[in-house]
């Protein structure tokens, strides 16, 4: 992952010189592209709204493991929305 972790920072770098260090900038931008990533494959608000006021007493794991799972995550849905996949795009819930 880390192959692609660099090749992705130097791009970014290029093209977001100023805020790519900026940690709120960031925040922001991975909530607003994982929100409207949701919503186009079919996220319901109701659903959200659950995971969203569940109680998180937990202490969060580290950065490196979620960022992890995201990229496995992402790497599925890109697969099932890719239009050269076998089985077309999947049915919403």
């Amino acid at each position: 992952m880390s192959v692609f972790q660099n090749k992705a920072v130097r791009l970014m770098a290029t093209c977001e010189e100023d805020s790519l260090s900026d940690l709120a900038e960031r925040q922001r931008k991975l909530l607003l592209s994982a929100l409207e990533l949701y919503r186009a494959i079919g996220g319901s608000f109701e659903q959200l709204e659950a995971v969203v006021m569940r109680d998180e007493s937990e202490i969060p794991r580290r950065v490196d493991l979620v960022v992890g799972e995201l990229m496995g995550e992402l790497a599925a849905i890109g697969y099932l929305y890719d239009p050269g996949h076998h089985a077309g795009r999947p049915q919403h819930a």
